[in-house]
């Protein structure tokens, strides 16, 4: 799988979270744009995996970005979007 699928495979679940709690407290209440960050911790030995996806640092901080511009492009679209 490449990594731009597996990044929305990832992001997909997340952005369907955020979207069902915007339609339940409403736009209007929500002050700034969501930011979403990923915290692993290592408290085990081995992969953190995701069904067959193994969790990396890199991955996360791919998945946080893209998140991050879904976000901005459905709430602040610019000319970049």
């Amino acid at each position: 799988m490449k990594n731009d699928e597996l990044i929305k495979q990832i992001a997909q679940p997340i952005l369907e979270q955020l979207e069902k709690y915007e339609n339940l407290v409403g736009n209007d209440k929500i002050r700034a744009l969501p930011e979403i960050r990923f915290v692993l911790e290592r408290n085990h030995d081995g992969p953190i995996m995701i069904g067959d996806i193994e969790l990396t640092d890199e991955l996360l901080h791919e998945v946080e970005l893209y998140l991050q511009e879904q976000i901005e492009m459905k709430h602040k679209p610019t000319v970049l979007h």
